[in-house]
Protein backbone atom coordinates (compact mmCIF):
# COMPACT_ATOMS: atom_id res chain seq x y z
CA UNK A 1 0.00 0.00 0.00
CA UNK A 2 1.17 3.67 -0.78
CA UNK A 3 0.00 7.02 -0.20
CA UNK A 4 0.61 9.66 -2.98
CA UNK A 5 -0.71 13.58 -2.62
CA UNK A 6 -1.81 15.60 -5.47
CA UNK A 7 -3.24 18.43 -6.77
CA UNK A 8 -5.44 18.94 -9.58
CA UNK A 9 -7.58 21.82 -10.98
CA UNK A 10 -11.08 22.15 -10.69
CA UNK A 11 -13.04 22.64 -13.46
CA UNK A 12 -13.40 26.17 -11.69
CA UNK A 13 -9.85 26.45 -12.28
CA UNK A 14 -8.93 25.90 -8.11
CA UNK A 15 -6.43 23.56 -6.88
CA UNK A 16 -7.76 20.63 -5.36
CA UNK A 17 -5.13 19.04 -3.20
CA UNK A 18 -5.36 15.24 -1.66
CA UNK A 19 -4.10 12.28 -1.28
CA UNK A 20 -4.47 8.63 -3.03
CA UNK A 21 -4.48 5.94 -0.78
CA UNK A 22 -3.35 2.59 -3.18
CA UNK A 23 -3.69 -0.50 -2.46
CA UNK A 24 -1.08 -3.29 -3.28
CA UNK A 25 -3.76 -5.17 -5.16
CA UNK A 26 -6.64 -3.37 -6.98
CA UNK A 27 -9.91 -5.17 -6.23
CA UNK A 28 -12.70 -2.72 -7.18
CA UNK A 29 -13.31 0.45 -8.40
CA UNK A 30 -11.38 4.10 -6.72
CA UNK A 31 -14.04 5.63 -3.59
CA UNK A 32 -13.87 9.23 -3.49
CA UNK A 33 -14.22 10.66 -0.05
CA UNK A 34 -15.93 14.19 0.67
CA UNK A 35 -15.60 15.98 3.73
CA UNK A 36 -18.28 18.20 5.57
CA UNK A 37 -18.52 21.39 6.93
CA UNK A 38 -15.38 22.54 8.96
CA UNK A 39 -13.84 19.21 7.72
CA UNK A 40 -10.95 18.87 6.10
CA UNK A 41 -9.24 14.94 4.12
CA UNK A 42 -6.70 14.72 7.18
CA UNK A 43 -9.48 15.01 9.91
CA UNK A 44 -10.23 12.75 12.42
CA UNK A 45 -10.61 9.83 11.25
CA UNK A 46 -10.72 9.99 7.78
CA UNK A 47 -6.91 8.96 7.03
CA UNK A 48 -7.76 5.05 9.14
CA UNK A 49 -11.23 5.03 6.88
CA UNK A 50 -9.02 5.60 3.42
CA UNK A 51 -6.79 2.65 4.89
CA UNK A 52 -9.36 0.38 5.88
CA UNK A 53 -10.85 0.81 2.42
CA UNK A 54 -7.56 0.69 0.57
CA UNK A 55 -6.39 -3.03 2.40
CA UNK A 56 -9.65 -4.22 1.12
CA UNK A 57 -8.48 -3.65 -2.23
CA UNK A 58 -9.93 -0.44 -2.88
CA UNK A 59 -8.13 2.70 -4.25
CA UNK A 60 -9.43 6.02 -1.68
CA UNK A 61 -9.11 9.12 -3.01
CA UNK A 62 -9.91 11.68 -0.71
CA UNK A 63 -9.40 15.75 -1.36
CA UNK A 64 -9.85 19.00 0.21
CA UNK A 65 -12.64 21.30 -1.33
CA UNK A 66 -11.21 24.14 -2.56
CA UNK A 67 -13.18 26.59 -0.34
CA UNK A 68 -12.44 24.58 3.05
CA UNK A 69 -9.52 26.69 4.28
CA UNK A 70 -7.26 24.17 4.07
CA UNK A 71 -4.81 23.95 0.96
CA UNK A 72 -1.79 20.99 0.91
CA UNK A 73 -1.11 21.51 4.90
CA UNK A 74 -2.77 18.01 6.82
CA UNK A 75 -3.24 20.06 9.68
CA UNK A 76 -3.04 23.47 11.41
CA UNK A 77 -5.27 26.74 11.41
CA UNK A 78 -7.49 27.23 8.26
CA UNK A 79 -5.49 29.59 6.20
CA UNK A 80 -7.06 30.06 2.88
CA UNK A 81 -9.41 32.15 4.75
CA UNK A 82 -10.44 34.17 1.38
CA UNK A 83 -11.80 31.05 -0.61
CA UNK A 84 -13.31 29.71 2.48
CA UNK A 85 -15.70 32.84 3.08
CA UNK A 86 -16.64 33.05 -0.89
CA UNK A 87 -17.20 29.11 -1.18
CA UNK A 88 -20.63 27.68 -1.79
CA UNK A 89 -22.17 24.45 -2.25
CA UNK A 90 -22.12 24.31 -6.16
CA UNK A 91 -18.46 24.94 -6.01
CA UNK A 92 -17.76 21.70 -3.76
CA UNK A 93 -20.68 19.77 -6.26
CA UNK A 94 -17.70 20.90 -9.30
CA UNK A 95 -15.11 20.29 -7.12
CA UNK A 96 -16.11 16.90 -6.21
CA UNK A 97 -17.28 16.28 -9.77
CA UNK A 98 -13.83 17.48 -11.00
CA UNK A 99 -11.91 14.35 -8.95
CA UNK A 100 -14.29 12.09 -10.45
CA UNK A 101 -13.52 13.48 -13.63
CA UNK A 102 -9.75 13.01 -12.93
CA UNK A 103 -10.36 9.37 -11.50
CA UNK A 104 -11.95 8.56 -14.76
CA UNK A 105 -9.21 10.07 -17.15
CA UNK A 106 -6.53 8.55 -14.82
CA UNK A 107 -4.89 11.48 -14.07
CA UNK A 108 -3.91 10.46 -10.48
CA UNK A 109 -1.60 8.21 -10.76
CA UNK A 110 0.06 5.34 -13.66
CA UNK A 111 -0.46 2.99 -11.06
CA UNK A 112 -3.91 3.68 -11.43
CA UNK A 113 -6.09 3.23 -14.58
CA UNK A 114 -8.56 5.58 -16.10
CA UNK A 115 -11.77 4.57 -13.55
CA UNK A 116 -14.76 3.29 -15.29
CA UNK A 117 -16.66 3.25 -12.08
CA UNK A 118 -16.06 5.39 -9.11
CA UNK A 119 -17.90 5.19 -5.40
CA UNK A 120 -18.27 8.22 -3.08
CA UNK A 121 -18.18 8.27 0.48
CA UNK A 122 -19.56 11.46 2.55
CA UNK A 123 -19.54 12.76 5.86
CA UNK A 124 -22.13 15.43 7.30
CA UNK A 125 -21.96 18.38 4.52
CA UNK A 126 -20.08 15.63 2.16
CA UNK A 127 -22.99 13.26 1.77
CA UNK A 128 -25.03 15.81 0.58
CA UNK A 129 -22.63 16.75 -1.94
CA UNK A 130 -22.17 13.56 -2.85
CA UNK A 131 -25.82 12.97 -4.19
CA UNK A 132 -26.26 16.70 -5.85
CA UNK A 133 -22.96 16.08 -7.62
CA UNK A 134 -23.75 12.02 -8.59
CA UNK A 135 -26.62 13.80 -10.72
CA UNK A 136 -24.73 14.64 -13.63
CA UNK A 137 -21.95 11.64 -12.72
CA UNK A 138 -22.62 8.82 -14.61
CA UNK A 139 -19.38 6.92 -13.67
CA UNK A 140 -20.84 6.73 -10.08
CA UNK A 141 -22.14 3.31 -9.04
CA UNK A 142 -22.89 3.97 -5.38
CA UNK A 143 -22.79 6.17 -2.68
CA UNK A 144 -22.10 5.89 0.91
CA UNK A 145 -22.90 8.69 3.46
CA UNK A 146 -22.24 8.89 7.33
CA UNK A 147 -24.09 11.46 9.23
CA UNK A 148 -25.20 13.29 6.56
CA UNK A 149 -27.65 16.58 6.26
CA UNK A 150 -30.91 16.12 4.19
CA UNK A 151 -31.05 20.03 2.43
CA UNK A 152 -28.32 22.35 1.75
CA UNK A 153 -30.39 24.73 2.15
CA UNK A 154 -30.97 24.59 5.94
CA UNK A 155 -31.40 27.84 8.05
CA UNK A 156 -34.12 29.45 9.45
CA UNK A 157 -35.76 32.60 8.14
CA UNK A 158 -34.93 34.61 10.71
CA UNK A 159 -30.79 33.30 10.29
CA UNK A 160 -30.89 34.49 6.82
CA UNK A 161 -31.91 38.04 7.58
CA UNK A 162 -29.59 38.60 10.43
CA UNK A 163 -26.69 37.21 7.74
CA UNK A 164 -27.92 39.00 4.99
CA UNK A 165 -28.07 42.03 7.38
CA UNK A 166 -24.71 41.52 8.56
CA UNK A 167 -23.57 40.61 5.02
CA UNK A 168 -21.29 37.48 6.44
CA UNK A 169 -22.49 34.69 8.85
CA UNK A 170 -19.58 34.44 11.93
CA UNK A 171 -18.92 31.34 13.77
CA UNK A 172 -15.87 29.74 15.69
CA UNK A 173 -13.52 26.56 14.92
CA UNK A 174 -13.50 24.37 17.95
CA UNK A 175 -10.24 22.76 16.21
CA UNK A 176 -8.61 26.48 15.87
CA UNK A 177 -10.34 28.84 18.16
CA UNK A 178 -10.15 30.99 14.83
CA UNK A 179 -13.38 33.07 13.94
CA UNK A 180 -14.60 32.27 10.54
CA UNK A 181 -16.95 33.87 7.96
CA UNK A 182 -19.33 33.20 4.69
CA UNK A 183 -20.05 35.34 2.94
CA UNK A 184 -24.09 36.14 1.22
CA UNK A 185 -22.78 34.30 -1.67
CA UNK A 186 -23.53 30.58 0.16
CA UNK A 187 -26.57 31.64 0.79
CA UNK A 188 -27.88 32.86 -2.31
CA UNK A 189 -26.26 29.57 -3.37
CA UNK A 190 -28.48 26.88 -1.08
CA UNK A 191 -31.45 29.14 -1.92
CA UNK A 192 -30.85 28.20 -5.48
CA UNK A 193 -30.23 24.76 -4.66
CA UNK A 194 -33.72 24.70 -2.85
CA UNK A 195 -35.88 26.22 -5.62
CA UNK A 196 -34.80 23.36 -7.38
CA UNK A 197 -35.64 20.59 -4.99
CA UNK A 198 -32.96 19.89 -3.12
CA UNK A 199 -31.15 16.69 -1.81
CA UNK A 200 -34.40 14.87 -2.05
CA UNK A 201 -35.23 15.79 -5.53
CA UNK A 202 -31.71 15.15 -6.66
CA UNK A 203 -31.87 12.04 -4.57
CA UNK A 204 -35.35 11.04 -5.53
CA UNK A 205 -33.68 10.64 -9.14
CA UNK A 206 -30.48 8.39 -8.58
CA UNK A 207 -31.05 5.33 -10.28
CA UNK A 208 -27.66 3.77 -8.13
CA UNK A 209 -27.45 1.53 -4.36
CA UNK A 210 -27.01 3.86 -1.77
CA UNK A 211 -26.05 3.34 2.00
CA UNK A 212 -27.01 5.83 4.86
CA UNK A 213 -25.26 5.21 8.55
CA UNK A 214 -26.04 7.78 11.18
CA UNK A 215 -25.35 7.82 15.00
CA UNK A 216 -27.72 7.62 17.18
CA UNK A 217 -26.45 10.10 19.69
CA UNK A 218 -25.87 12.47 16.98
CA UNK A 219 -26.76 16.04 18.21
CA UNK A 220 -24.71 18.01 15.12
CA UNK A 221 -27.12 16.43 12.54
CA UNK A 222 -29.96 14.24 13.79
CA UNK A 223 -30.82 10.90 12.52
CA UNK A 224 -34.27 11.47 11.40
CA UNK A 225 -32.21 13.66 8.38
CA UNK A 226 -30.59 9.95 7.21
CA UNK A 227 -34.05 8.75 7.97
CA UNK A 228 -36.13 10.97 5.69
CA UNK A 229 -33.29 10.89 2.76
CA UNK A 230 -34.23 6.64 2.88
CA UNK A 231 -37.79 7.58 2.85
CA UNK A 232 -37.81 9.33 -0.39
CA UNK A 233 -35.35 6.72 -1.72
CA UNK A 234 -36.75 3.40 -0.45
CA UNK A 235 -34.26 1.48 -2.19
CA UNK A 236 -31.40 3.25 -0.10
CA UNK A 237 -30.23 1.23 3.17
CA UNK A 238 -30.03 3.00 6.41
CA UNK A 239 -28.63 1.92 9.42
CA UNK A 240 -28.30 3.89 13.15
CA UNK A 241 -25.84 2.94 14.88
CA UNK A 242 -26.76 2.87 18.88
CA UNK A 243 -24.17 5.36 21.08
CA UNK A 244 -22.28 6.75 17.90
CA UNK A 245 -22.48 10.51 17.80
CA UNK A 246 -21.39 12.81 14.45
CA UNK A 247 -17.91 12.14 14.84
CA UNK A 248 -18.36 8.39 15.68
CA UNK A 249 -16.85 8.62 18.49
CA UNK A 250 -13.54 10.34 17.36
CA UNK A 251 -11.53 12.67 18.55
CA UNK A 252 -9.05 15.08 16.34
CA UNK A 253 -6.27 14.17 15.86
CA UNK A 254 -7.19 10.44 15.93
CA UNK A 255 -6.16 8.25 18.01
CA UNK A 256 -7.78 4.72 17.73
CA UNK A 257 -11.01 3.64 16.31
CA UNK A 258 -13.70 3.19 18.32
CA UNK A 259 -16.91 0.89 18.63
CA UNK A 260 -19.12 2.98 16.50
CA UNK A 261 -16.89 3.70 13.53
CA UNK A 262 -15.49 0.01 13.00
CA UNK A 263 -19.21 -0.80 12.61
CA UNK A 264 -19.65 2.06 10.31
CA UNK A 265 -16.24 1.47 8.37
CA UNK A 266 -17.45 -2.54 8.20
CA UNK A 267 -20.88 -2.28 6.33
CA UNK A 268 -19.58 0.54 4.35
CA UNK A 269 -16.46 -1.68 3.49
CA UNK A 270 -19.58 -4.55 2.56
CA UNK A 271 -22.03 -2.34 0.38
CA UNK A 272 -19.25 -1.40 -1.80
CA UNK A 273 -17.98 -5.05 -2.09
CA UNK A 274 -21.48 -6.14 -2.70
CA UNK A 275 -21.74 -3.33 -5.38
CA UNK A 276 -18.32 -5.16 -6.97
CA UNK A 277 -19.47 -8.66 -6.69
CA UNK A 278 -22.81 -8.11 -8.55
CA UNK A 279 -21.59 -6.61 -11.67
Amino acid sequence: MKTIDFCVESFGHRDLWGTLTLPEKIKGPAIVMAHGFLGFKDWAFFPWTAQFFAEAGFPVIRFNFSGSGMGPQIDGPFEELAAFREDTITKQVEDLRSIIHCAAQGKFEPDLEPQESVLLWGHSRGGAVCFLAAANAPQVKGIATWSSIARVNRDLYQTKQAWRSQGVSIFESSRTGQTLKYSTAFLDDVEIWGKQGDVPTFLHHLKIPVLLIHGAEDTSVLPDESESLAAVYPKARLAILAGANHKFNSDHPFTKPSVGLTQAAEMTLDFYQGLVSSK
